[in-house]
């Protein structure tokens, strides 16, 4: 189909842009490898070192130079950028067909559009790109922001991520139009994010906000974004506003019931991909008699203390993970969680802890009390060094199966903390651009 037609009306753009989410949740990106898989592997939220048959055991030890790891971070990065070239033409094409377009679905089809270019790239750098803590004026990976685009050189490190901020900030001002003036409750209801029984008045395609990127998440994603940049009173910012949307009980924040039956903790989620097969995809993972089992590496770690709900995150009889495997609902079983409002408090701790230790430790204490671990309380006057402790004891705990804590130990810089103490990873969470680049 010829661009203009596609394009004629805003049917062609909204299958675009549905296309692009569903391309993201395949297996070779966010439904499996840049989530419960590959990055968790190097995150040693695994123990696939132990198992030498185990097809990850190559990526387990930071060996990338072999056909199997090869084969997986060229995927990754194809199939990323493969994603940003439709966002790019769908870009080109709907400043020109605007009026042909009502305003709140030229905003919210654009907004989602820069957010979905702006999510990709950012994870493409901290996966192929060195830390702001490392290198903050390397060039790693180009910005391209046209279609059709060739040669496109590295760009530093400080320029990519003003780019990446920049389109963020656009979408979030795009996104508030519809759901935080328009229809507000398709993003902040539990019940309406994912999968509600009724379409609002605008239609089907206004549904379901929680498997798009919402004002809500995206404003997570900033927060995200701007730490990563070091620009921690702009991530602070954002941070705080989700936090004072759940104080107003705007945005709700708990966990009903227990994670042993609803381990993706919907309550506070505020966006995931969608994965048709993602039960099928992980069964393999969590068989026994399968030599591509992933067993958790630390499986005390997680079940202790018993009073911390998270605990549930682990099957103990079988070491498994059953964030995935846990049947809730046909259509929330294909749900890959992403954004939570929990990263919130945790990034605003994190920019708090030097000024405002007793704020920053209340931070962390609101998703302790939520997750059921109340005791003991971390005080304002804990050390620096306590401090960090317990913010990677939320990282490794909140975010299992859901790929943020290698980009914590890499943003950071701290080593990562496993079953066999401290490993310093030096550079080897840092992936090599393929070598199919070099030859466009």
């Amino acid at each position: 189909i010829r661009a203009e037609d596609h394009y004629s009306s805003a049917e062609g753009f909204q299958q675009t842009l549905i296309g692009c989410y569903l391309a993201m949740g395949e297996t070779d990106l966010y439904g499996e490898n840049l989530t419960w898989h590959m990055v968790e592997m190097l995150g040693r939220q695994y123990d696939a070192r132990k198992n030498t048959a185990a097809d990850d055991y190559d990526l387990d030890r930071y060996n990338y130079k072999t056909t199997k790891s090869t084969e997986v971070i060229e995927k990754v990065w194809e199939k990323s950028y493969s994603v940003i070239a439709n966002v790019n033409d769908a870009l080109d094409h709907i400043d020109r067909r605007k009026d042909g377009l009502d305003s709140v679905n030229y905003r919210i089809i654009k907004g989602e559009l820069l957010a979905v270019r702006a999510y990709i790239y950012f994870d493409l750098m901290r996966l192929f790109g060195a830390s702001m803590e490392v290198d903050a004026d390397g060039r790693y990976i180009p910005y391209v922001e046209t279609y059709p685009s060739t040669v496109n050189p590295p760009i530093p490190n400080r320029e990519f991520m003003e780019k990446t901020i920049g389109d963020l900030v656009k979408a979030r001002d795009l996104l508030k139009t519809f759901d935080v003036e328009v229809n507000p409750s398709y993003a902040t209801s539990t019940a309406y994010r994912f999968f509600g029984s009724s379409n609002p008045a605008q239609g089907k395609f206004y549904n379901n906000r929680g498997t798009r990127l919402n004002y809500y998440a995206v404003t997570v994603l900033l927060a995200r974004a701007c730490l990563w940049a070091q620009k921690t009173d702009d991530a602070l910012t954002y941070a705080q506003e989700i936090i004072d949307l759940v104080t107003a009980k705007t945005l709700q924040f708990s966990t009903s019931g227990s994670i042993l039956s609803v381990p993706k903790m919907f309550d506070d989620l505020l966006f995931g991909f969608y994965q048709e097969k993602l039960t099928e995809t992980f069964e393999p993972y969590v068989n026994n008699t399968n030599s591509r089992r992933l067993t958790i590496d630390d499986k005390t770690f997680f079940t202790t203390p018993t009073n911390d709900k998270r605990s549930g995150f682990i099957k103990t009889s079988t070491n498994f993970l059953t964030k995935y495997t846990v049947n809730v609902s046909d259509e929330k079983d294909k749900i890959v969680p992403n954004i939570r409002i929990s990263e919130a408090y945790y990034i605003a701790a994190e920019c708090l802890y030097k000024t405002d230790m007793k704020t920053a430790a209340a931070d962390l204490m609101v998703v302790r009390k939520a997750r059921g671990y109340s005791s003991p309380v971390l005080s304002g006057t804990m050390t620096e060094d306590a401090f960090w402790e317990a913010l990677t004891y939320e990282y490794r705990k909140e975010f299992i199966g859901e790929g943020q804590l290698i980009f914590f130990y890499k943003r950071t810089n701290r080593p990562i903390t496993f079953s066999e103490g401290k490993f310093d990873h030096k550079g080897k969470l840092t992936l090599p651009v393929p070598d199919s680049e070099s030859a466009i």
